[in-house]
């Protein structure tokens, strides 16, 4: 029987490797080492931020094993460098193979990106790379709102409906009303980068990059606007549950404090 590792990570993208899996093998072929790593923590931080992440990514990994009915699954729940943590994984379980997409991020859909690059380099088994359909080149799959105010409401990641949007960026110095009333969301702030044509670049002026936020909790996050070879940053609301649904309001009002 093959066992197969299967690296997912918080975007919708990386699920499609569990798809390809699905498909490809059936229970009696194979058993699944399902792997998530939270790459936002390390060994530096204090043993209870490691373990609130680790439980965290065990849950969602109780999740992802629902939608693999009739597959004996191993779930692995790590911190640290994501390419890392994939290729010691496969040593330590045996895989004999790897599937997982050639990136989570947009514009990078069709080259392979940093993390797939570093296993398929460095792996000792085979690594098998799970593709898309084709969509128009830097479209943006989620929700986009060009409103100053809005009720969003954003699906789980399993969900074939949308699970993250885009709210406006502006040309002035801002300041984002975030109210989540159900759920759990993430408000990331990101600058775009020519080098890889993608918003992967934390803010140039030293914003926050990302903000957590739990249902209950009213939050003001102050962003100095930016853009880079003109194009302005870009802010993302992410849904972090897998199945539970998001809600959220956003109002964005000028910053006075700067005036």
């Amino acid at each position: 029987m093959k066992r197969i590792l299967v690296p997912i990570d918080e975007s919708t993208r990386s699920v499609v490797a569990l798809g390809e899996v699905k498909k490809l093998f059936s229970p009696e072929e194979c058993e699944v080492v399902l792997l998530m790593v939270d790459e936002g923590l390390d060994y530096t931080a204090s043993r209870t931020k490691n373990e609130d992440a680790v439980s965290e990514l065990e849950q969602k990994l109780s999740m992802l094993e629902e939608e693999l009915e009739g597959y004996h699954v191993i779930k692995v729940a790590e911190i640290g460098k994501a390419g890392n943590r994939i290729v010691k994984c496969a040593r330590d379980y045996g895989a004999d193979l790897i599937v997982m997409t050639k990136s989570s991020k947009n514009d990078m859909r069709y080259t392979l990106g940093r993390t797939a690059e570093y296993v398929a380099t460095n792996a000792d088994c085979n690594v098998m790379i799970a593709t898309e359909k084709k969509v128009t080149e830097r479209e943006f799959r989620g929700l986009v709102y060009k409103t100053a105010e809005a009720l969003v409401n954003l699906r789980g990641q399993l969900s074939l409906k949308q699970s993250e949007c885009l709210i406006p960026s502006v040309s002035s110095d801002c300041i984002y009303h975030i109210e989540v009333k159900r759920g759990k969301i993430r408000f990331s702030h990101k600058s775009y980068n020519p080098d890889t044509r993608d918003w992967d670049r934390p803010p140039v002026l030293g914003d926050r990059e990302h903000v957590d936020i739990l249902a209950g909790q009213t939050v003001d996050i102050r962003v100095r606007a930016n853009s880079v070879d003109g194009k302005a940053d870009r802010i993302r609301i992410t849904n972090r549950n897998m199945k539970t649904e998001a809600v959220f309001s956003y109002k964005i009002t000028a910053d006075k404090s700067v005036e």
